[in-house]
């Protein structure tokens, strides 16, 4: 079990890279489109809260689209973007539908979590000491990452699902969560090798960039920068390539191989 899971993890990372040569411009411009709709948007806080929720409620119909793009270029399909927007619109109302969920879900998690939260941040502000603070952020941390772990699980395959497969929103959810369950091991493996791979590429280029910085500063803290953000978008590209992958050979496979073809779009 654990040999089958690791040669399929090695597989998918595999895959992952190779569908990154192809093309490592228009993958990093996608991460940086992610990481702008669901990292940056969310964290500015003078944006209205209608505008972030929305932004949580559109997040499959934008997933779906960055999705479908790798399966076009995993097939050599030089499909238009404005085509893969057709094809996904008619499954946009499930799609929100399912961010929707994904939405109210987050909101019973925040008033799960928001007494602790304000715990933790009654003690930041009495400046407690370093093992009180952990005391408390651990277990709260921990808890977040349960309570996290199912909406992780539903939204992994979901979107791919109701856009290319039809299914409706609850057996989309449905079959993320089984499909996550029966391919956690590979799944992890996966997401480790991707994890070691990016953590040494970046202690090697932490090395140059802390020489340039030893030798001229002003220079050094630019290419620091450039560097992190490099690698954020590279390790986001990477994920969203392990999404596609998996999805590929957990359902899209076996559930309609017509989708696959050439001439699906």
């Amino acid at each position: 079990m654990f040999k089958r899971s690791a040669r399929e993890a090695f597989h998918w990372v595999k895959d992952c890279l190779g569908i990154f040569r192809q093309n490592p411009a228009m993958w990093m411009l996608v991460a940086l489109s992610y990481v702008l709709l669901f990292m940056v948007i969310p964290a500015m806080v003078f944006l209205p809260v209608i505008v972030k929720l929305l932004v949580v409620i559109m997040g499959p119909f934008f997933l779906v689209l960055a999705l479908t793009l790798y399966r076009e270029a995993d097939y050599g399909r030089d499909t238009e973007f404005s085509d893969i927007v057709v094809q996904v619109k008619p499954q946009l109302g499930k799609l929100v539908a399912l961010g929707g969920a994904c939405m109210v879900y987050g909101i019973l998690i925040s008033y799960v979590t928001s007494g602790d939260m304000q715990a933790l941040d009654d003690m930041v502000n009495a400046k407690a000491d370093a093992e009180a603070l952990a005391t408390r952020a651990v277990p709260l941390a921990i808890k977040m990452l349960v309570l996290m772990t199912p909406i992780f699980m539903s939204t992994w395959f979901a979107p791919m699902l109701v856009a290319h497969h039809q299914f409706s929103v609850w057996k989309a959810i449905k079959s993320s969560i089984a499909g996550c369950l029966t391919s956690v091991l590979s799944l992890t493996f996966a997401w480790i090798l991707l994890t070691a791979g990016l953590a040494l590429c970046m202690m090697a280029t932490g090395i140059v960039v802390a020489l340039v910085t030893a030798i001229i500063k002003p220079v050094g803290l630019i290419l620091t920068s450039l560097t992190l953000l490099a690698f954020l978008l590279l390790a986001t590209s990477l994920m969203l390539g392990l999404q596609y992958v998996s999805y590929r050979d957990i359902f899209a496979k076996k559930l309609d191989a017509k989708t696959l073809e050439p001439s699906a779009i």
